[in-house]
This record gives C-alpha cells, structure tokens and sequence, in this order.
C-alpha cells in the first residue's frame, strides 16, 4: 500500500515561503533550519512495519477465502460437463435428457451466482481492509508528525523542512540548506523507544528464528 507523503507541498509552498518571510523579520539573527527525512521515519516506524504484516496477513485471510469460493465454482463446472456429456447420449431417453437439461440449467444459474457472490465477497473485503489501512496510516502519520514537532521544539531551529518531499515535477522541494540540523535519527530513536523486543523462537526441527515479543 502507497503511503501519501505527510506534506501536500505543493499546496503548502506560498505558506512556506510566507512562514519563511516571517521567521527572518522576526529573529535579529540567523535563521536556523532543521531538515527531517519523513519517508525514512515511516518507514523505520515499528507501527507501521507492524501494520504492513497485519495487511500482509489479512490479505492472505481473504485470498484464502476467495479460494474457496473458486474450488466451489469449479466444482460446479464439473458437474456442468458431466450433465452436458449425459444429454449428448443418443441412447438418452427424452423424458430423462429433459430432466438433465432442467438440473444442468439449475447448476448454470448457481455457477452464476457463485461468481458473482465471490467476486463481491473479494472487492468487499479488499475494500474495507484499505479503508482499515488508510485509517492506521493517517494515525501513524499523525503521530510522526507530533514526534517531529515535539522534538524540534526542543532545538534551536525556526523552521523544519521534509528533504524527502518532492514536487509536482517529481524534484526534491529542498535542494540545499547551510548547516541545517536532521532531526531524522533522533526522531526515529523516540518512536521505536518502545518498540517490542525481538526473541528467539525455537522451532520445531531445532531451528531458532527471531520474532517480537507479542503485544
């Protein structure tokens, strides 16, 4: 799942550069900027590696379901060509072809159905998970932000610029800053303060493979 970047910048630049403005006639010295790489803190968040492996898991859930439906159509479909190979008998009595016709016509009607239940299951499903993700990710999104906001109203810096943001044209919005301050590795370090730890799991054959400690 695409994740938006935190910073619409191209909605956002007149106010930048007006906030920009403001920030040099208010300080008598110099400006002091601070950079922050927010690609790099999402994707380093542990919440958000744990929600890609719950996407991950759910997904498999659905398509496992979805399978189902599929063997279930083909069975149908099996049994459509043995009452299609049955009505082909020359030796067929009629009454008998026409009682093959009547349940090869019902088998039809709830193949149809079946492909269109499961097809409605799948989008359904798929729906509503990414409209559970889009949540998850606009909350871990939010949370970044504040960690980046809180931790850069503790240094001496005026603005915070977003290096990994790009513009419509799909260049860096920030090229170049003289002696800007990366909050990036200190912000990324204060959101995975409480990440779970990894352990040793012990499998089956002896093996031992890491894990996080469950929640």
């Amino acid at each position: 799942m695409r994740i938006p970047l935190p910073f619409q910048i191209g909605q956002k630049t007149v106010f930048l550069f007006l906030a920009l403005g403001m920030a040099l006639s208010a300080s008598a010295g110099e400006l002091k900027v601070g950079t922050v790489n927010m690609m790099k803190l999402l994707s380093g968040f542990h919440e958000k590696k744990a929600a890609e492996a719950e996407e991950k898991v759910e997904l498999a859930s659905i398509e496992a379901a979805y399978r189902e439906r599929v063997v279930a159509i083909k069975a149908v479909e099996e049994e459509l060509g043995k009452k299609k190979n049955e009505f082909n008998d020359p030796s067929l009595a009629e009454k008998k072809r026409k009682e093959i016709a009547a349940s090869h016509q019902e088998l039809a009607a709830t193949r149809s159905v079946l492909i269109k239940e499961g097809e409605e299951f799948l989008q359904r499903q798929r729906r509503s998970l990414n409209q559970k993700m889009v949540g998850m990710i606009n909350d871990i999104r939010t949370k970044v932000e504040t960690a980046v906001s809180d931790y850069a109203a503790t240094l001496d810096v005026n603005l915070v610029f977003d290096e990994s943001g790009l513009t419509s044209s799909r260049t860096p919005f920030l090229i170049y800053s003289r002696n800007t301050v990366d909050l990036t590795d200190a912000v990324l370090k204060k959101l995975n303060k409480d990440a779970p730890s990894p352990v040793t799991v012990e499998t089956s054959g002896g093996a031992k493979t890491k894990g996080e400690v469950p929640k």
